[in-house]
């Protein structure tokens, strides 16, 4: 969550997927990011996803997310944080593709990273 002047701005949240489920493996994955429209663009979406990889890789070397196939500034903010390609499916984990596809992406720890 992300707060301003004791106003809550953002939130965003992590689950865990314990058992794999219809081409979706078993792991940590990065759920939605919601920030208040009058607050984009300053970095909060950016510090959210940096906080909950780091908290996922002190518990696992692999974190997970997924996003519609036309979801071009969601595919850029995860691509520096180290997130590949792994799957296109219509459904991932209930979800529905908007598009053509969800893709599903995959972050290794890398071997600095202090857990």
């Amino acid at each position: 969550m992300a707060v301003v002047d004791d106003v809550i701005v953002a939130a965003a949240k992590t689950h865990l997927q314990a058992e794999p489920k219809g081409g979706a493996p078993a792991g940590h994955y990065l759920g939605g990011v919601s920030v208040h429209p009058g607050y984009r663009r300053r970095g909060i979406g950016f510090a959210l996803t940096r906080a909950r990889i780091e908290w996922v890789w002190a518990r696992s070397d692999t974190v997970y997310y997924f996003t519609d196939d036309d979801n071009a500034a969601s595919m850029r903010l995860h691509a520096g944080f180290g997130f590949h390609e792994v799957a296109r499916l219509p459904t991932i984990l209930g979800a529905r593709a908007n598009g053509e596809s969800l893709v599903l992406f995959r972050a290794i720890r890398p071997a600095q990273f202090l857990a």
